[in-house]
């Protein structure tokens, strides 16, 4: 039997969006963490290697809360959003 290491990637979803297709609102950390813990007991039998947060780049456009920071680069604005990783077996 092969071992092999997967990844799951929990990330803020789209909870309110402008008509007109500006900016987007996201779910906050609490919401996501629901998820996360929800995910862990449907697959109780998989074994947990590790979990991290990511913090990665998202489009202009958008308007998040607690979960999100605004990073000023010479080209422009990025934004920045909180992602929970699951590494498992």
């Amino acid at each position: 039997m092969t071992n092999k290491i997967n990844y799951i990637d929990f990330e803020p979803q789209v909870i309110n969006k402008n008509f007109w297709g500006g900016s987007k609102t996201y779910e906050n950390n609490e919401v996501v963490m629901e998820r996360v813990n929800e995910w862990v007991r449907k697959n109780y039998n998989r074994e947990i290697i590790n979990m991290e947060t990511l913090i990665l780049p998202k489009s202009a456009n958008t308007t998040y809360s607690a979960n999100a920071s605004k990073l000023n680069m010479q080209g422009g604005i990025v934004y920045m959003i909180q992602t929970i990783r699951i590494w498992y077996k």
